[in-house]
């Protein structure tokens, strides 16, 4: 039975036992299994965007466009799912251009792996130059210029401006904001 649970519905495993559902979970309760989540190990991807501190959205594209490895989690009530954190690790070790590691808070998914430390030193070096720094109006009229009728993108924007893409983008939705209000 649990090599099953959170794999299989629990109707399914009790058709298959021939017990009924509450037999089920009184036996995972007697054997101190409280969750198909934590009986499995993996954690869901707002959890996991939780510890990295980005978006769900930006773990839900990994998943299907990057190819995150992901197990289907079935709990009582739902369905979710289930990221193995060391195979997130393996994952992030060979797609390290998708992460920002320096933002990753030290020894948030643990085990971290040793390699971890050191990109963490090597995205914080990376990073863009004027990171927290006010946006000025020449910069806005610059930004709007090259997006606008330069028609770069906001990646190619970034690196010129010494910005992130992600800051760009919100500079970008702020001044469409204000020429439309204007």
């Amino acid at each position: 039975m649990l090599r099953y649970y959170g794999v299989k519905p629990l109707s399914r495993i009790s058709a298959k036992l021939q017990r009924s559902v509450q037999a089920l979970e009184s036996r995972l309760n007697r054997l101190e299994v409280y969750g198909a989540k934590a009986h499995v190990g993996h954690i869901t991807a707002c959890e996991l965007a939780a510890c990295l501190e980005v978006d769900v959205h930006t773990i839900y594209k990994w998943i299907h466009k990057e190819n995150l490895p992901y197990k289907m989690i079935i709990a009582k009530t739902r369905t979710f799912m289930g990221i193995d954190i060391q195979s997130f690790w393996k994952w992030a070790k060979k797609n390290k251009s998708c992460l920002n590691f320096f933002k990753i808070p030290k020894n948030t998914l643990i085990p971290e792996p040793a390699w971890v430390d050191e990109q963490r030193k090597l995205d914080y070096v990376k990073r863009p130059k004027y990171e927290h720094k006010k946006w000025t109006a020449e910069e806005d009229a610059r930004l709007w210029r090259m997006f606008y009728q330069e028609k770069r993108n906001q990646r190619e924007i970034g690196e010129l401006l010494g910005r992130s893409r992600n800051s760009v983008q919100r500079r970008l939705e702020r001044l469409r904001k204000k020429k439309l209000a204007s």
